[in-house]
C-alpha cells in the first residue's frame, strides 16, 4: 500500500500532498517525533515507533528532494534532522546556528534548490541553501526598528520567530512573524526587511502577538493575520486591514488558518475560545474550528464529532492533499488527534494517547496541578 504522508507539528511545515488519504503520521509532541501507521482506511491506528524521546519537538519539515526529515526543538533541544524521512537514525544540525531553541521551521524551493529557515527563540532568523549542513543568520531582522522592545509575556520574556511564510510568486519575498513585536516583510530575500502595522492598536491587550499569515494563492494582496487579537484581512497587501473575527466572539484566539483547495473563498480557522492566561485559570482552552465562505464575512462552527468542550488547545494542525480530497488532522495539548475526510462535516478521534502537542509551554494549563506545579519548577516558571 502506498504511503501518505502528513507531517503535524505546532510550528513547521503544515501541507503535505499524496494519492489518498493520511496512512501514517509523524508527530511533534512534548516527548519527541511520534509515528502513527494504520494499515487501511477506517482501521486504528498505532503508534509504530518514537524518536528523539528526550526532546520537546515544536517543527517539523521535510525536503521532498533530498527526503530529509528536520525536527526544531524547544528549550535549547537544537536542531536535528533524519537523512531517511524519519525512519532510523537522527543526527544534530549545529554548524552556524548560534541559537539552540528552535520555534519555527520553513523551505522553498527555486530552480530545484532549497533553502531552510529556522526560526529561534529568543528571536533570529537563520538560513541554510545546503539541506541543513550549513547555516547563517539573517542578520537585517535584528536591526528592524523598534527590535529592542519585542518580548514575549509569560518568562523568561523571550520573543521568537513563531512562524515564516513565503510569498506563493515571488521566491525572494518573504514574511516572519515575531510574536510579540512585528509582523515584517523582506522583498530582496533577506537582505532589509519593513514591518507591516496597520492591523495594531496601541490599546490592544496582545500588542502584536501574530500568530499566522495565509496569503491568497493567485492574489497575494489578500492576507488574513492570526493574532491574539482575533483575525485581521487585508485586501491590499498590509496598507490597510479589517479586524474579522475579534476577541469576545467564538474563537478568541485564532491559531491555524488554511484555504480550502477547492474554493479559495472559502478559510478554515482553528483555535479556541479562551486565551492563554485563561487556559490556567480554568484549565479548558474550549477549542473549535470556524468556517467562512465568504472571506470571512462570516463563520460558523464545524466541531462535529469533537467532545463539548474541547479540553486542550489545538496546538497543531496539518493539511493533507490529493486529486479530489484533502484530510485536516489536528493534535491537542491533552494529547489527542482528530482528523476530518470531509471538509469538516465530521470529525473522528484517530488516536487519544499521544503526549501532547505544544507550542513552548502551552501543555500546563492541562495537567493535573501537581504536574502542573512540578513542571513549572523545573522550568523556572515559578
Amino acid at each position: 500500500m502506498t504511503e501518505n504522508i502528513t507531517y503535524l507539528s505546532p510550528n513547521g511545515q503544515n501541507i503535505s500532498y499524496g494519492t489518498g488519504t493520511v496512512t501514517r503520521i509523524y508527530a511533534a509532541t512534548i516527548k519527541g517525533v511520534v509515528t502513527l501507521d494504520r494499515q487501511l482506511r477506517g482501521k486504528p491506528w498505532v503508534e509504530s515507533a518514537r524518536a528523539l524521546e528526550d526532546l520537546h519537538i515544536g517543527a517539523l519539515l521535510l525536503d521532498p528532494g533530498s527526503r530529509k526529515l528536520f525536527a526544531g526543538c524547544h528549550h535549547d533541544g537544537g536542531l536535528w534532522v533524519s537523512d531517511n524521512g524519519g525512519e532510523g537514525d537522527w543526527r544534530k544540525l549545529e554548524n552556524g546556528i548560534k541559537r539552540s531553541h528552535i520555534y519555527s521551521l520553513a523551505s522553498r524551493i527555486v530552480n530545484g534548490r532549497a533553502t531552510i529557515f529556522a526560526g529561534t527563540a529568543p528571536a533570529a532568523l537563520y538560513r541554510s541553501d545546503d539541506l541543513g549542513e550549513s547555516w547563517s543568520e539573517v542578520s537585517a531582522l535584528r536591526d528592524v526598528p523598534g527590535s529592542e522592545e519585542w518580548t514575549f509575556i509569560p518568562p523568561p520574556h523571550h520573543p521568537h520567530v513563531k512562524s515564516v511564510v513565503l510569498h506563493p510568486s515571488d521566491p525572494n519575498t518573504y514574511f516572519v512573524l515575531i510574536e510579540q513585536g512585528a509582523l515584517l516583510k523582506t522583498t530582496n530575500d533577506g537582505e532589509s526587511f519593513r514591518e507591516i502595522d496597520a492591523y495594531a492598536a496601541p490599546d490592544d491587550r496582545q500588542w502584536k502577538e501574530v500568530h499566522r499569515l495565509l496569503i491568497h494563492p493567485t492574489d497575494p494582496d489578500l492576507m488574513y493575520l492570526a493574532t491574539g487579537e482575533g483575525l485581521y484581512r487585508t485586501r491590499n497587501g498590509g496598507r490597510t486591514f479589517d479586524n474579522v473575527h475579534h476577541r469576545g466572539l467564538r474563537m478568541g484566539y485564532p491559531e491555524f488558518l488554511f484555504l480550502d483547495p477547492s474554493d479559495h473563498k472559502t478559510v478554515l480557522m482553528a483555535g479556541s475560545h479562551l486565551n492563554p492566561t485563561e487556559w490556567f485559570r480554568d484549565g479548558i482552552a474550549d477549542s473549535t474550528i470556524l468556517r467562512s465562505i465568504d472571506q470571512g464575512e462570516s463563520w460558523t462552527e464545524q466541531n462535529a464529532g469533537f467532545p463539548n468542550p474541547v479540553i486542550g488547545a489545538f496546538e497543531a494542525m496539518s493539511m493533507h492533499l490529493w486529486y479530489g480530497g484533502m484530510t485536516l488532522v489536528i493534535g491537542t495539548a491533552t494529547g489527542e488527534l482528530y482528523a476530518t475526510d470531509d471538509y469538516c462535516r465530521s470529525w473522528v478521534c484517530l488516536y487519544d494517547d499521544a503526549p501532547a502537542f505544544s507550542k513552548e509551554d502551552h501543555h500546563l494549563p492541562f495537567l493535573p496541578d501537581e504536574d502542573r506545579e512540578e513542571a513549572m519548577a523545573r522550568r523556572g516558571l515559578i
